[in-house]
């Protein structure tokens, strides 16, 4: 995990202050909740309410959190620029399909978990698919030295892989399809976005038959999609270019304000806050709906 802040408390008509919120490997946001004692009764309540707050996140916030936090302890400050870089070069698959992941992963860490909190922590997990864990940490003074051991109750580390297993399950039987993308699909329909419009990563996953996908297709776009002339027209969910764009193509547009300035020249527009116009937003049912006139032209 990599920090993006502490007790923070930013959020609209409240004073709640989430311990930590990091970010994973996979580019997921994760609130964790920390208890210097026995985890308490209301301690995985508040953080799903955390969890709430932090759904509604965007990657530009994120960076700017960070941004933030590390600039209260750094030794001189970083620019913006530098803060997106790290979180965007941290994540396996990149920082790009953040906007379109609305499910935090949760952590709760304690000395000790009441009955009450594990059985909620359990039942989430199973009933709701909630990424949802119960670590253990005790203190111990060695040789004069505190020594932190952290053991993971929730999920047991030799269940977690087969309860992956499970869920991919349910998920493929509950939407009787496969939740595979079909990335020559994927790259078809990013082909096919015209001059003047713009595309997001959830419409990329949907036209690869997974409209769950976004996050799988930002890390796919970030290490395969530099071959991809038209790449540049994904944006995020709410039109704005990623804050980690970059490209080893020298024919792509080079820096997130040059994706911006390539858009506007095309026709695509943007408003103050940099987000791309909605009504030129390019779907899988637009490209549907291309292919069907194009089809019909050659009858006639």
């Amino acid at each position: 995990l990599i920090v993006i802040t502490s007790q923070f408390s930013g959020w609209d008509k409240t004073k709640d202050r989430p311990d930590l919120l990091a970010l994973d490997k996979k580019g997921k946001l994760v609130v964790i909740e920390i208890k210097l004692d026995s985890s308490g009764s209301g301690q995985d309540l508040q953080a799903i309410r955390y969890a709430a707050y932090v759904a509604t996140l965007t990657s530009d916030q994120v960076v700017d959190l960070f941004l933030d936090f590390v600039n209260k302890d750094a030794d001189g400050p970083i620019s913006r620029s530098e803060a997106a870089d790290q979180l965007s070069n941290f994540p396996n698959e990149g920082l790009e399909a953040l906007d379109d992941d609305d499910a935090p992963r949760i952590i709760l860490a304690a000395k000790g978990y009441q009955p009450g909190v594990t059985s909620t922590v359990l039942w989430l997990r199973d009933a709701f698919r909630m990424d949802i864990s119960c670590v253990k940490i005790e203190p111990y003074v060695l040789h004069g030295e505190l020594i932190l051991a952290s053991t993971t109750l929730i999920p047991l580390p030799e269940a977690a892989e087969y309860e992956v297993r499970m869920q991919a399950k349910r998920q493929k039987a509950s939407s009787g399809t496969s939740v595979r993308v079909d990335f020559e699909k994927a790259e078809a329909f990013i082909d096919s976005i015209p001059s003047g419009k713009w595309s997001s990563y959830k419409d990329v996953a949907t036209a690869g038959q997974s409209p769950k996908a976004a996050q799988s297709i930002g890390g796919w776009l970030s290490k395969s999609g530099h071959d991809m002339p038209t790449v540049y027209r994904v944006l995020n969910a709410q039109g704005k270019v990623s804050a980690g764009w970059g490209t080893s193509n020298p024919s792509l547009p080079a820096t997130a304000a040059d994706v911006r300035q390539k858009l506007v020249e095309e026709g695509v527009e943007f408003d103050e806050q940099n987000r791309a116009n909605q009504d030129q937003r390019w779907t899988s049912d637009d490209w549907a709906s291309s292919a069907d006139d194009t089809l019909q032209a050659l009858a006639d």
